[in-house]
């Protein structure tokens, strides 16, 4: 008889409870960080659940990794978004126009 291969949100349970003395031992600030990882995880449920990978932690890992480059790549973003704006004002500025009062 053939293996029962779990559910993968139980697998996603299952790998997540296995770190529990990792997590407890982090500090507050990075328990809250490595729970959004597993958060990460479980959005992506669907897609690993497709991924019909041997090792579960291998697209648990992958979902982390897509929502940790979503992050940089909003993050990109706003910083280009925020240079041209600024550069927006110091051409202003430099042409005399007037920009955001001094002090704003």
């Amino acid at each position: 008889m053939g293996r029962t291969v779990l559910p993968f949100t139980q697998e996603l349970y299952r790998e997540e409870e296995s770190w529990k003395a990792f997590r407890r031992a982090l500090r507050k600030e990075d328990r809250e960080l490595f729970d959004e990882l597993f958060a990460a995880a479980r959005y992506h449920t669907s897609a690993c659940t497709c991924s019909g990978r041997a090792v579960p932690f291998e697209a648990i890992l992958m979902s982390i990794l897509v929502e940790e480059r979503r992050a940089a790549r909003e993050l990109s973003r706003q910083v280009e978004d925020l240079s041209q704006r600024l550069d927006g004002l110091e051409r202003q500025n430099a042409e005399g126009q007037p920009g955001c009062p001094e002090g704003s």
